[in-house]
């Protein structure tokens, strides 16, 4: 897949508004507004969706108000490439809702505002998907190394799925490559509220995968494999190398480690 074919992109930044202790503390309207060395995540995430030489247009899914505009204008030409549309109850329904905008228009890019490290070749990768998959496949994850992530990043707490071959993070990065994917979504809803509890979500390929994973026995390709089966589409893990891509931002420690990473990239 060529990223010079304009790629869209949907970009969550729903959050719990005021409420959120990050919020809180840095006094802004949304955790996604909370500065990271100086600028919101969500400007940065935006900034760096523009330096993507396959950008097409992003459906940002967003509260409204005056912040999250003058966040969202803050990323310079590329906010008029933004189409906005206000969250729905969960995740989930906030993705079909933005991809109800781009009508059947696929593939398309699927990441969050929370991800202030993004990087664009991160998102090539993921276009790129595996040689040793279909180039016709409905969904791709992106994944990264736990060891690796620990090794760059030990303080950092980040959810493990152990498979026998490789413990995996998740990267917040999905491509939506047909309309067929879309019906993971009606999936997703049943595991929005444990995906900090990996065997819970690993329980979507049923109870004996589930048995075989609590085992040590499952493999990460046999995982997808399983799941491609049940969901009746085919879903492919995209490994990338960058540890930095499972750091997204949800406590402060999470922003400790993203500031030393940006000021790491400065120097």
């Amino acid at each position: 897949m060529q990223t010079e074919q304009n790629m869209d992109v949907i970009v969550l930044a729903g959050d719990r508004g005021p409420n959120d202790p990050l919020a809180m503390t840095s006094g802004v309207s949304g955790k996604t507004l909370v500065p990271v060395a100086g600028v919101a995540m969500l400007t940065r995430v935006l900034r760096s969706l523009a330096d993507w030489p396959g950008l097409g247009r992003i459906v940002l899914v967003v509260p409204n108000g005056p912040d999250y505009q003058q966040a969202v204008a803050a990323a310079g030409p590329v906010s008029s490439a933004v189409e906005t549309v206000t969250p729905a109850d969960s995740p989930s329904l906030s993705v079909a809702k933005a991809l109800q905008c781009l009508d059947r228009r696929r593939p398309v890019v699927l990441t969050t505002a929370d991800h202030p490290l993004l990087k664009p070749e991160w998102l090539d990768r993921l276009c790129q998907g595996r040689p040793d998959h279909p180039v016709d496949d409905d969904l791709r994850v992106g994944l990264v190394d736990w060891s690796a992530v620990m090794q760059a990043f030990p303080d950092s707490r980040r959810t493990r799925y152990r498979f026998r071959n490789q413990s995996v993070c998740g990267t917040n990065l999905f491509l939506f490559n047909s309309t067929r994917a879309d019906q993971v979504l009606e999936r997703w809803r049943s595991v929005e509220q444990n995906r900090k509890r990996p065997w819970k979500v690993v329980s979507l390929l049923g109870w004996v995968t589930l048995a075989r994973y609590l085992r040590g026995a499952l493999t990460l390709d046999q995982g997808f494999e399983s799941l491609s089966r049940r969901l009746g589409l085919t879903i492919s893990p995209v490994l990338l190398d960058d540890p930095e891509c499972a750091v997204d931002v949800d406590s402060a420690v999470d922003l400790a480690l993203v500031e030393q990473a940006i000021a790491g990239r400065a120097s």
